[in-house]
């Protein structure tokens, strides 16, 4: 799991990616900030994601993606968990989504 997490941080505009449990516990870290933090904050966003997305009946949630003046957080499902990915504003969009459904698709071969 570390192994990709570590390939996700190179990609240019990435400033660190965890997966975090869905309670909001860390099970692998590569972030700088608060980790603890980051995880609870996360796993709120995640459940009030999912909870709004069955009542607006749009489906299962696939990718959630928060955008500030600073930066962008990307979270993307997983058995039990999720994959949290936090960036710069300047950070290529396209091409990170793609990276962070590989490293999902890697990540769900591992759990």
């Amino acid at each position: 799991m570390e192994e990709v997490l570590r390939k996700l941080d190179k990609e240019m505009g990435v400033t660190g990616s965890a997966i975090v449990s869905k309670d909001g516990l860390i099970i692998a870290s590569a972030l700088d900030q608060d980790e603890e933090s980051i995880a609870g904050m996360a796993a709120s966003v995640f459940q009030n994601a999912s909870t709004t997305s069955g009542i607006m009946a749009i489906g299962t949630i696939g990718m959630i993606t928060l955008e500030g003046d600073k930066g962008k957080a990307f979270m993307i499902d997983l058995p039990d968990a999720f994959l949290v990915v936090l960036t710069n504003s300047e950070v290529n969009l396209g091409r990170l989504r793609i990276e962070i459904r590989k490293a999902a698709n890697q990540l769900r071969t591992q759990m």
